[in-house]
């Protein structure tokens, strides 16, 4: 069976993801050394350095998303069923930076698909949450683990039909949030998939450096963050950087 990475990068005007992405890469053959397939545009393979041996997919992305004004282009997660040419699959924001193996533990589930229901924020030391209105918890779509099952394959199957029909499926939910976000996406499926039960979950939360932190140096092992007058040390656990000045780090 195989195991791997897919990851989506995708430049805009304002953000670089293309060197995020190169710093996320390393981090991957370093602690997880898997292989990685990177889905992209040809605009930003050619932003790329050397990366070694990486598998690139090109095609044309959605450019019609926005994020706080600005572009965001991220709507192509429902296709990586498609995408990925492995047997299990750990789909990762590029922003997600590993500096430890946790992923690849937890690869080794019998479960056929996992994804966060949880995040906290590592300089306040407090839980993500957000005021909404929604008749469901969202899940946090910045890492997926997958086998290809049938039940899968309709994960993302009823995911794509929520993308295409959100403004229904936000009125169904009572979800205010305007533009599709993979998080209520992937909640709305895995409710609708599951039967409105249970369903299995990645049993941490995902550590998250908030976007309005700074980052001061980022390191072998992990990243020295200020937010206001407080300065923090993290090593060794896999960070999720809002702030997209990670890459000018």
């Amino acid at each position: 069976m195989t195991t791997g990475v897919l990851l989506y990068c995708f430049d805009t005007s304002q953000v670089a993801y293309s060197k995020i992405t190169e710093r996320c890469v390393a981090l991957i053959k370093k602690h997880l050394k898997l292989p990685i397939t990177v889905v992209t545009n040809w605009d930003t393979y050619k932003n790329f350095g050397p990366m070694g041996m990486i598998n690139y997919k090109i095609m044309d992305n959605e450019t019609n998303n926005t994020k706080l004004g600005k572009p965001w282009y991220n709507l192509e997660r429902h296709m990586a069923y498609d995408h990925s040419p492995y047997d299990l699959t750990v789909v990762m924001d590029v922003d997600y930076f590993c500096y430890s193996d946790k992923l690849l533990r937890l690869a080794n589930t019998e479960s056929d698909f996992l994804v966060h229901k949880d995040a906290h924020d590592v300089i306040k030391s407090e839980k993500m949450e957000y005021h909404r209105d929604a008749m469901l918890d969202l899940v946090w779509a910045t890492v997926l683990i997958f086998r290809k099952t049938p039940r899968t394959k309709a994960i993302f199957d009823t995911v794509r039909l929520v993308k295409q029909n959100y403004v229904h499926y936000c009125n169904l939910y009572r979800i205010t949030y305007p533009n599709f976000r993979n998080d209520y996406a992937f909640a709305i499926a895995l409710n609708q998939i599951s039967g409105h039960g249970d369903y299995d979950i990645i049993p941490d939360s995902i550590a998250t450096v908030p976007a309005d932190a700074e980052i001061l140096n980022l390191e072998e092992n992990g990243a020295v963050v200020r937010w206001k007058d407080i300065t923090v040390k993290l090593c060794d656990q896999d960070l999720h950087f809002l702030t997209k000045e990670v890459a000018n780090v």
